[in-house]
């Protein structure tokens, strides 16, 4: 129980899609192991939760705006641009 804890815990910090279910699978085991040990850990996790939840949307956004077809090039107006060619 505890290596299974040990992991959600540490998995619940990492941003990373589809967190929000990983989230609710944890609120479930732990409700299934104990309902006052769940209280206490699930509201010590959930400002960390938050965080990650935040690090995550602000990656996708930034990835989102990312032109993915676009061809790499050099850098324009700079001295080492005539090593290139």
């Amino acid at each position: 129980m505890a290596y299974v804890r040990q992991v959600y815990q540490k998995a619940i910090l990492i941003p990373m899609h589809h967190l929000d279910q990983l989230r609710r699978d944890y609120e479930i085991f732990e409700k299934s192991v104990s309902q006052t040990l769940a209280k206490g850990l699930l509201s010590e996790y959930r400002p960390k939760y938050n965080s990650a939840k935040a690090v995550y949307r602000e990656r996708k956004q930034l990835i989102d705006n990312i032109d993915w077809n676009m061809l790499d090039v050099p850098p324009t107006g700079s001295s080492k641009v005539s090593c290139y060619i």
